[in-house]
């Protein structure tokens, strides 16, 4: 799916970028709020990430401009306040923000109010998940939005975790990982954490995932990678 991301701090403009990127979502940057409005009608996204500096006033503004246009007033809006302000949350979301989170906010808070946002957009109809919010390898599909795994059109139950680390691989095939990177990357486990929960991960994967377990490959000395074909 594609997100557009608007935001006056270069900074926080690419933290919020490769947070995304990393789920597998396209990121579209705008660098003002006075470009917002052309560039969505040039290339309209999915959602509408703003976080800027210059408080409700100015974005409040922007929202409203957003809704008066009939081509982008179903438009999902993300909203991040820099200030931990009540009042300035519901003047955002009267202007027309459909969420708002405050800064400073964890990672894993944004990521999942983005995919709430999303989902809303796939039941909408608006996006079929298949086709924008999936990766495909062989026969696995992993839908990210739902959060689902398909094998051969059957559906696998999976963990959160299960889930984090098979999408890991997948977004790189073919990259051998180091057992240090995937637990940090999946379980923000720092350095020289010796532990035997990837493992344990990785060979209930392969039982799960049957015929396409069989592609999660163990690198001798190094880690695991996800093979393109089996």
């Amino acid at each position: 799916m594609n997100v557009a991301v608007a935001a006056e701090d270069a900074r926080l403009r690419e933290r919020l970028g490769a947070l995304l990127s990393e789920q597998g979502y396209r990121v579209q940057p705008v660098a003002s709020l006075a470009q917002v409005l052309a560039v969505l009608r040039a290339a309209r996204p999915h959602l509408l990430v703003i976080a800027h500096e210059s408080g409700d006033g100015p974005v409040g503004a922007a929202l409203r401009r957003l809704r008066e246009a009939p081509e982008l007033r179903s438009l999902p809006v993300l909203c991040i306040d820099p200030k931990a302000s009540t009042a300035e949350g519901v003047a955002l979301l009267d202007a027309g923000a459909d969420d708002v989170i405050h800064r400073p906010f964890q990672p894993p808070i944004f990521l999942a109010r983005v995919r709430t946002l999303l989902r809303r957009v796939v039941w909408s109809g608006e996006a079929p998940e298949e086709t924008v919010t999936s990766l495909n390898i062989g026969p696995l599909e992993l839908r990210l939005v739902s959060r689902q795994a398909v094998v051969a059109g059957r559906a696998i139950e999976l963990t959160r975790l299960e889930f984090d680390l098979l999408a890991h691989l997948l977004k790189h095939p073919e990259r051998a990982f180091k057992r240090e990177e995937l637990l940090a990357a999946v379980w923000n486990y720092p350095a020289g954490v010796e532990t035997r929960t990837l493992d344990k991960h990785i060979e209930s994967l392969r039982r799960k995932l049957g015929v396409a377990g069989a592609l999660i490959e163990t690198v001798h000395g190094v880690g695991y990678r996800f093979a393109s074909a089996a």
